[in-house]
């Protein structure tokens, strides 16, 4: 997924690319940013098609956002804006422009995360997707519908959101694949996605969809502290 930031403010512009960051990292998706100081140099590099979604700043040094929106919207009609603002003054504009959202100043990861999330239909057909051996050949499954996965009689099963995958890959090749958050190794037989935990209890996790899955004894305290970790920085994920 190919994401422009369009802000002339430096510290914004950081604190911005970092959430995407890491809302890109914690639900698999695949996130490319580019960073514009000012409407002029994004309207340079636009063409139609070429981002995915836009973060604009409302005020901006020559071009102002509404207007370099509105250049953008001539030419593309499905790229999602998403305005960066003092204030929502300009909601009437946006709903013009069909903006997918506003973040109001100062910037903070829980407005973030839900203009993110508003944009959530984007993202999942860019989501990270891993190959799996299976019967006939191999499967492309994306990981961000993956809830956790089980070894049972040496042949992994996938929990997905809907239905289950069978395959004959390794809980160890899996977990390198994966590649760490938002997935946890909880026990030698089990792989969670953390995003779809819905408790946690002393020995065990209740998964979204009503599945337990046991935490290992060795290293419980570990597993634990991690699953805490993600869940005071990770973002409510819809089921």
């Amino acid at each position: 997924m190919n994401i422009a930031v369009c802000e002339d403010n430096a510290s914004d512009s950081d604190i911005l690319c970092a959430y995407i960051g890491d809302y890109c990292r914690k639900h698999c998706y695949e996130g490319n940013l580019s960073v514009f100081g000012t409407g002029e140099a994004l309207l340079d590099a636009f063409s139609p098609g070429r981002f995915d979604l836009v973060f604009m700043d409302i005020y901006l040094p020559g071009l102002s956002g509404v207007e370099t929106a509105g250049k953008i919207r001539e030419k593309d009609h499905d790229v999602m804006l998403v305005f960066i603002t003092v204030s929502r003054d300009f909601t009437a504009e946006g709903f013009e422009l069909q903006a997918s959202g506003y973040v109001v100043k100062p910037i903070d990861r829980i407005n973030m995360d839900k203009a993110l999330h508003m944009c959530r239909g984007q993202f999942v057909k860019n989501s990270r997707i891993v190959e799996i051996p299976v019967s006939g050949g191999n499967l492309a499954v994306s990981i961000a519908d993956l809830l956790y996965v089980e070894i049972n009689n040496k042949e992994a099963v996938f929990h997905m959101k809907r239905g289950k995958v069978k395959s004959r890959i390794s809980l160890d090749g899996l977990e390198a694949r994966l590649g760490g958050e938002p997935f946890l190794r909880c026990h030698r037989s089990y792989i969670i996605n953390m995003n779809y935990v819905d408790d946690m209890k002393e020995n065990d996790f209740l998964m979204r969809n009503g599945d337990i899955v046991p935490i290992r004894v060795n290293g419980r305290k570990e597993v634990r502290m991690a699953m805490a970790r993600f869940v005071a920085g990770a973002p409510a994920e819809v089921y």
